[in-house]
């Protein structure tokens, strides 16, 4: 199921459902009432990975700052951990157009 062949989904559940493996068993039954949107997921080249790690970075930093800080802090803290997981299009930073003392931003 590693070579994004979704058709071959409803087999795999049928087998994995005659197997006596209970706990994949019921993982395979809990993919029935979607299957068409899984099949669709295993099919296609697009990806949601780097959304959803994203979306797990910023979960765990709301986390760990509960009850520690008030929405600007927190705001500002998720902003900067946005900016630092961007890739670089050689730009120059934020911190390094300050810390070259440069006027001209290239």
């Amino acid at each position: 199921m590693t070579n994004r062949e979704g058709h071959r989904l409803r087999l795999w559940i049928a087998d994995v459902c005659a197997d006596e493996q209970r706990g994949l068993a019921g993982f395979a039954v809990g993919l029935l009432p979607d299957l068409d949107a899984v099949v669709y997921g295993m099919s296609t080249d697009w990806s949601f990975g780097p959304i959803e790690g994203r979306t797990n970075d910023l979960k765990a930093l709301k986390r760990s700052m509960f009850g520690r800080a008030k929405a600007p802090l927190l705001r500002k803290r998720l902003l900067l951990i946005a900016a630092s997981r961007r890739p670089h299009s050689g730009t120059l930073s934020l911190t390094d157009y300050v810390t070259s003392g440069s006027d001209a931003v290239t």
